[in-house]
């Protein structure tokens, strides 16, 4: 039982500090617990060590950790993806011998299935590369219209030359621009973006269904162990007996059968893991942004709840002088348009000389502090009164991402 609870408490501890690792730094858990163990565990930890090394050390451990954590942190390497692929050949060569002989017919059809497909994807996300060229770079252009929001047109990328494309990023790790970037995966080794980003929401979908089925199969065969052991007859059986009682039990059969219960106990544990991953990239397609523009999106919003954000319509702010984006190929094959414009303010509304250029929606020229108000601009209450263009709608995101075809609609 002790060697059980430990094995438990460590992968707990693992998949709960990865959990926390990967997710800590997203913008919707920023200020949460989660959040603020994220930053203990990456910044204030790291910190009070660096401190201790530079007075008690002379700062010698600081240059080794530095050395290991640039290629760690700052570079595109294998490693993890190793563990992971290890971690995955090492359960299933555990599991599946063991297991083999007392399975049914159906069992032994859908093993090999969910076996696999894992793997096909997770060589799919790997191989296939989402990076703007100047070969591919006027069509990346052409692909999504700015939103001149989070995305406003004329901004090169110093490190490409050449102009970035909306909801493009260029990824230190991969040292190139990726087109629809959604993050740098380290478990691939590679950058989700448009090109591979169905093969990833597929590889999260696969893994989950497998991790669940693996938690339920290991622990149905755990249960036909228990019964060889302890027949349900038993007082030790009884509904009435206490947790640790209960605990001891299944702690039997599970050193009883060993090779299927650890695995099953290990699938158990990190299902939740990739569920979570996947619930929060279907949420992402729900809400038609990627993981790069939910970070933009969330500095809108603590701008809009601090009352800087305002909003009017281009047609209205430019008059004759607006210059439509309707000519291009992105606005004219892109499915949604939008009139709005956003400016962001120091919390007093827009006075009269205030001025931005027409096609990329930067400040031209303040207004004077003494000027009437512009009444053609409405402060802006809540994230609904903004309109996200790269939002389709749930289904139509989904056939976005797969490369299907989608309706046009004018917002």
């Amino acid at each position: 039982m002790g060697l059980l609870r430990t094995v438990a408490i460590a992968i707990l501890g693992v998949s709960a500090f990865t959990f926390v690792a990967l997710f800590g730094r997203l913008p919707a858990l920023r200020k949460t617990p989660i959040g603020l163990l994220h930053r203990i565990i990456c910044i204030h930890i790291p910190n009070v060590l660096l401190y201790l090394d530079s007075h008690l050390l002379g700062s010698r451990l600081s240059y080794c950790w530095n050395r290991t954590g640039t290629y760690v942190l700052h570079e595109n390497h294998p490693l993890v993806l190793i563990f992971f692929l290890s971690l995955l050949i090492a359960g299933e060569c555990m599991f599946i011998p063991s297991a083999w002989p007392r399975i049914s017919t159906f069992h032994r059809l859908c093993i090999p299935a969910l076996t696999l497909l894992p793997y096909v994807f997770l060589y799919a996300s790997v191989v296939t590369k989402s990076y703007i060229t100047l070969e591919n770079h006027e069509d990346e252009m052409a692909r999504y219209p700015y939103d001149r929001v989070i995305f406003k047109p004329g901004h090169p990328c110093r490190t490409c030359d050449f102009l970035k494309p909306a909801r493009s990023k260029h990824c230190s790790f991969c040292k190139a621009c990726v087109s629809r970037h959604d993050h740098h995966c380290v478990w691939l080794t590679n950058c989700v973006g448009r090109n591979n980003y169905h093969y990833f929401l597929s590889l999260l979908l696969s893994l989950s269904v497998m991790l669940a089925y693996g938690s339920c199969l290991g622990f149905s065969l755990v249960s036909q162990t228990l019964e060889g052991l302890i027949p349900s007859s038993s007082p030790l059986r009884s509904k009435s007996q206490d947790w640790t009682t209960w605990l001891n039990v299944w702690a039997i059969a599970i050193a009883s059968d060993i090779r299927v219960g650890a695995v099953a106990m290990l699938t158990a544990m990190t299902a939740p893991l990739a569920m979570a991953f996947l619930l929060y990239h279907t949420y992402l397609i729900w809400a038609g942004m990627t993981t790069n523009e939910s970070a933009k999106w969330s500095d809108w919003k603590e701008d809009v709840a601090d009352g800087l954000v305002f909003k009017s319509t281009r047609s209205e702010i430019y008059g004759n002088q607006f210059h439509s984006d309707e000519g291009t190929p992105a606005q004219r094959t892109w499915p949604v348009s939008s009139d709005q414009i956003l400016v962001i303010t120091d919390g007093e509304p827009p006075k009269e000389g205030f001025q931005l250029c027409s096609r990329s929606n930067e400040i031209l020229h303040k207004d004077d502090p003494q000027a009437p108000v512009d009444t053609r601009w409405i402060e802006v209450n809540s994230m609904r009164e903004i309109d996200n263009i790269y939002d389709l709608g749930f289904w139509d995101n989904l056939r976005e991402i797969f490369h299907m075809p989608i309706r046009r609609r004018v917002r």
